[in-house]
């Protein structure tokens, strides 16, 4: 590990065309072992399958300089992405494994990764995220005496599906009862959010902690209250549209068994008004349509209100804790 960091500072200071170890055969050579230091750091001694791991990752590192280059000179440009990778080195193998979602190439999920550091970077307070990525996440209660936790974190055992995740977990059973992961990413009129994936409960007694929750909080489920959480992130930093992957695109599908995808996506998307894309996945708007009351049968209109209440408070929740952390 000591000798990681001013390895990967040499890396992310070359330049196309150029590097502070010359050129020809030699460079080359240095390369791969500035790419054996960070394999090391990325995969440590002890770990499970570290020589295995770290073989493949230098492999494909000489395989593909031309790409490996741009994406460690992107790390080392963006404040936030180093203070990640400082305490997380790993974050620098990300690229070398399917993310995002299905078929991307090196190049784009290298760019997906920055641009997700870069666009928090730019419309979050540091502060702000450096709680979520190194000081275990941002948390706020809900439910009856705040049995329910929202937070907002790093993807924890999903990173396939995005950097970011905000969670719905039940307090009295250690149990998450959905997880929404997400990039921030660079849209061409400003800043935009891809929806990786979404994940709930395991197990036999998953649908009654989901019941319980949902009847806690006024109809509101455990999905319900992660997409609101995001539609007020979404909102917060300007995001111009939100795009969220089919279960057809799927990054779990890019394996050589394809994972058998058991959410219905499509029909939660378009709860939040999404309509398809030519692509296959789904753009959600980011200021969701208000339904008008007139439409609510009369004998529902009390039940709908408080329903309302719940979502409109996660809403105002987050909001209010982004402005703040300011």
């Amino acid at each position: 590990m000591q000798e990681f960091f001013p390895m990967w500072q040499g890396l992310t200071r070359v330049r196309e065309g150029g590097s502070p170890w010359g050129h020809g055969p030699l460079r080359y050579l240095k390369y791969l072992g500035a790419m054996i230091t960070v394999s090391a750091a990325c995969y440590p001694a002890g770990t499970r399958r570290c020589w295995t791991r770290r073989a493949r990752m230098v492999a494909m590192s000489a395989l593909r300089e031309g790409a490996v280059r741009p994406w460690l000179r992107a790390a080392g440009s963006c404040a936030l992405l180093q203070r990640v990778i400082a305490k997380r080195p790993a974050l620098l193998e990300r690229p070398y494994r399917p993310l995002g979602e299905l078929g991307m190439t090196f190049h784009e999920r290298a760019s997906l990764v920055a641009d997700h550091y870069g666009v928090m970077h730019a419309t979050l307070p540091l502060s702000l995220c450096e709680r979520v990525y190194l000081d275990g996440g941002v948390a706020w209660q809900f439910g009856d005496d705040g049995r329910y936790t929202l937070r907002l974190g790093d993807s924890g055992p999903n990173p396939k599906e995005g950097e970011l995740a905000f969670y719905w977990v039940d307090s009295a059973t250690d149990t998450c009862l959905a997880q929404l992961s997400f990039y921030l990413t660079h849209g061409y009129d400003g800043p935009a959010v891809f929806i990786g994936g979404l994940q709930g409960p395991k197990g036999e007694a998953s649908r009654e902690y989901i019941r319980v929750s949902t009847k806690s909080c006024e109809g509101v489920r455990p999905k319900d209250a992660v997409m609101e959480a995001l539609l007020a992130l979404a909102g917060h930093i300007g995001a111009r549209r939100i795009v969220a992957v089919s279960r057809a695109n799927h990054v779990g599908r890019q394996r050589n068994t394809p994972r058998e995808i058991q959410a219905d996506y499509e029909t939660f998307w378009r709860e939040s008004h999404a309509v398809d894309l030519p692509d296959g996945n789904m753009s959600i708007p980011v200021l969701q349509p208000v339904r008008d009351i007139a439409d609510i049968p009369s004998k529902k209109r009390s039940a709908w209100r408080r329903k309302q209440a719940v979502a409109e408070s996660i809403r105002a929740r987050v909001c209010d804790t982004l402005r703040d952390s300011a």
